[in-house]
């Protein structure tokens, strides 16, 4: 009876969480609060058999790409079922030979997008990564760079070597940066923002790093790519969290602002950016008078 009118107080408030009991190997697992999106195939087979099924799934599953394509299910549904993720984990693990560099990159990557810090994952996986580092391709070790200092889970051994093959693949491949269709330097100029936004974020202040970004930054404005306000200031912010001042990007930048969609907010926190470079450029500084005064 209690039990009854709980629930009919849940559905009232449009609560999407629920308490379940999920049976697995003969026994009962009570699992806690567990937060999904509200799909459709949710609701048509219900939760209980829905975790049922992804359980058995990611148990029995037994090839990397079938784990990659369960984790990103588990991702996509916001399933922040521990145990759910601990399954993941314990698979990854097993399977990490069959993983391809962009389906190990993005699992862990996954970790880090449902929020979840406690796991081991982050340090159990650096000598999987570094025994296979020289396959990885630049978004690879950009969503490597993103995963590990979300939580500031930073190894400086791990991220040096990780810097030592981004300037690798410069030197393979800093010959083809005009021969680059639009697309494929849009691609690269995003991993590289995250890969200066991560060392920035832990400041760590690799030179050579900045320098090799600033090379296709550069290339990406001179093309008259679409740059989000967002890349944009994470860009600046990197350059100046580490005090780099890179004054031709900080023109670009500074020149691309007025015919941009942009908040007060952002506005605000670019000045504060340029002021820490002790940098100033007219268009940017009438603009600013503008739409903030």
């Amino acid at each position: 009876m209690l039990f009854s009118l709980f629930m009919k107080s849940f559905k009232r408030h449009n609560c999407k969480r629920f308490d379940i009991f999920v049976t697995y190997n003969h026994y009962f697992i009570i699992k806690k609060w567990i937060s999904y999106t509200s799909y459709n195939k949710i609701h048509e087979k219900g939760l209980n058999n829905y975790l049922s099924e992804l359980y058995k799934s990611i148990e029995n599953c037994n090839t990397g790409n079938s784990l990659f394509k369960l984790t990103h299910k588990t991702l996509t549904y916001q399933i922040h079922d521990l145990y759910v993720w601990r399954l993941i984990e314990k698979k990854f693990y097993d399977l990490q030979h069959d993983l391809t560099p962009k389906e190990l990159s993005c699992i862990i990557n996954y970790f880090k997008q449902i929020k979840i810090n406690d796991s081991k994952i982050y340090d159990n996986s650096i000598d999987i990564i570094l025994s296979t580092i020289d396959k990885y391709s630049i978004h690879d070790l950009s969503i490597i760079c993103l995963s590990y200092t979300y939580f500031n889970k930073v190894n400086t051994i791990f991220m040096n070597k990780i810097a030592d093959q981004i300037i690798k693949l410069y030197e393979q491949e800093k010959d083809n940066i005009n021969n680059l269709t639009k697309k494929e330097l849009k691609n690269t100029f995003i991993s590289y923002v995250h890969i200066i936004g991560s060392y920035a974020k832990i400041n760590h202040k690799n030179i050579e790093i900045f320098k090799i970004a600033s090379l296709y930054i550069i290339a990406a404005f001179n093309a008259d790519i679409k740059i989000s306000s967002k890349m944009m200031i994470k860009t600046l912010t990197s350059y100046s969290n580490v005090k780099i001042k890179h004054t031709k990007i900080l023109d670009l930048i500074a020149k691309q602002v007025p015919i941009m969609k942009i908040t007060d907010d952002e506005l605000r926190m670019m000045k504060n950016n340029f002021d820490q470079l002790k940098y100033s450029n007219e268009t940017f500084n009438q603009y600013i008078q503008y739409r903030l005064f």
